[in-house]
């Protein structure tokens, strides 16, 4: 505070202890939601630091949604499926470590086909557990 009631002093961010970040960023995401279109859309707004020039913009929105690609393309997969990841709670943390790393492999090489929901997989594997086991010993690896 620079004395005056309410009022904030501009900080760097060397003082901040963040010497890297040359940016901040806002990112506003409408969104509707497709189980009930007739819902009002909603709205997020998330901040973010750089280390990008402000006048980057490009580059930072687009650094952006790739961060956000992995959220979309992995985590979603896993908490929207018939699993719901997110609710489960082990009390054995090498087996939740072994489920987490069996559900990627499995997200891995699920030979994803265009409409078909990962539900439909899930179960799939779920209901006949030897396709899964064939499916991760058939793989190649990857170099």
């Amino acid at each position: 505070m620079d004395g005056r009631r309410g009022a904030v002093a501009a900080i760097s961010p060397v003082n901040a202890g963040l010497p890297g970040v040359r940016s901040a960023i806002t990112i506003q995401r409408d969104w509707s939601e497709k189980k009930d279109p007739l819902q009002p859309p909603k709205s997020h707004t998330r901040c973010f630091l750089s280390s990008l020039a402000a006048q980057e913009k490009t580059r930072a929105t687009n650094a952006v949604r790739q961060h956000w690609s992995v959220e979309n393309r992995n985590h979603h997969k896993r908490d929207a499926s018939v699993r719901q990841e997110d609710r489960h709670r082990h009390r054995k943390p090498n087996a939740a470590l072994d489920l987490a790393l069996t559900r990627n492999v499995l997200l891995a090489l699920i030979p994803f086909e265009e409409g078909q929901p990962l539900a439909h997989f899930i179960e799939r594997y779920h209901r006949h557990p030897h396709h899964a086991l064939r499916l991760i010993l058939k793989a190649a690896p990857i170099l």
